[in-house]
């Protein structure tokens, strides 16, 4: 047996699972405090299964995955089928991640409710960056905290959502340590790209997201038995979504370097830490 997907939400697993029984393809659920593991028993039925995967991730809400769950018994009666939250939104929360997402999630929201109320007006300036060179060394959280700073609704919670879900992922199958170089070797460097190939007014999460989202997605495809992946429609959905950013066309500011450094980041550290892991 062999790892194809892993789900937050049993009743999602359980649909596509009875779905692909449907086709003819083997598989078997496994699940564990965090997540269901989709297996596959024949390696020669894995192409079929990846397919269908994309086509159910894009459109969960089908009529055919509720139907094969009919024909295999496994129908739930609760009425939101295809959630994707767990209905203990709390205790979701909690388990899917460890130490480092859940402080660095709490981090992030503390410093966008302070500078939203207004109640410590010195913020912005403790955590952003630079402002000119040469750099203050003495200061040199600077590279990395202004991760923490974010300047609307919509910027945090795209930023944490991502967030928990993808460092969760690391931090609970590859280890805190781990997490947290990812954490600064694709934030710094994202940092500093938009610095200096843009200005030092930026702020915002996101370079490091697309830190994680390289990350998982690379180290998926190379390590296939590997917990830690992101399907193909996610990682082309967010690829586009960088895109969109250099076209100038979105609502909003983005730090589009920011977005494409942290994203090369991720992509360097999970060829890196795949060679290394080959030869352990």
């Amino acid at each position: 047996m062999f790892l194809l997907h892993q789900f937050q939400n049993r009743r999602a697993a359980q649909a596509f699972a009875d779905y692909l029984s449907a086709l003819g393809i083997q598989n078997k659920l496994h699940h564990d405090d965090f997540s269901y593991q989709l297996l596959l028993a024949q390696q020669e039925q894995q192409e079929q299964a990846e397919i269908e995967l994309e086509l159910f991730l894009q459109h969960p809400n089908d009529p055919k995955y509720m139907s094969a769950s009919w024909k295999t018994g496994e129908v739930s009666s609760e009425n939101n089928y295809f959630a994707f939250a767990d209905s203990n939104l709390v205790g979701n929360f909690i388990h899917h991640a460890g130490l480092v997402t859940h402080s660095i999630f709490i981090l992030c929201l503390g410093v966008y409710l302070l500078i939203a109320a207004d109640l410590f007006q010195p913020i912005p300036s403790v955590l952003s960056f630079f402002s000119q060179q040469p750099f203050d060394y003495s200061e040199s959280w600077r590279f990395i905290t202004p991760a923490f700073l974010h300047f609307s609704a919509l910027h945090i919670i795209f930023n944490l959502l991502w967030w928990w879900q993808l460092a969760g992922l690391v931090e609970k199958q590859q280890g805190k340590m781990h997490l947290l170089l990812l954490f600064l070797f694709s934030g710094i460097a994202a940092n500093l790209a938009q610095y200096f190939l843009v200005s030092p007014y930026f702020g915002g999460l996101s370079g490091v997201v697309y830190g994680l989202v390289g990350y998982c997605w690379l180290y998926g495809k190379l390590n296939k038995s590997s917990q830690v992946m992101l399907p193909n429609s996610l990682f082309l959905f967010l690829l586009a979504w960088l895109v969109l950013g250099f076209v100038d066309i979105l609502p909003v500011n983005i730090a589009n370097y920011a977005h494409l450094v942290g994203l090369l980041a991720g992509l360097l550290m999970a060829l890196l830490t795949s060679k290394l892991r080959l030869h352990v």
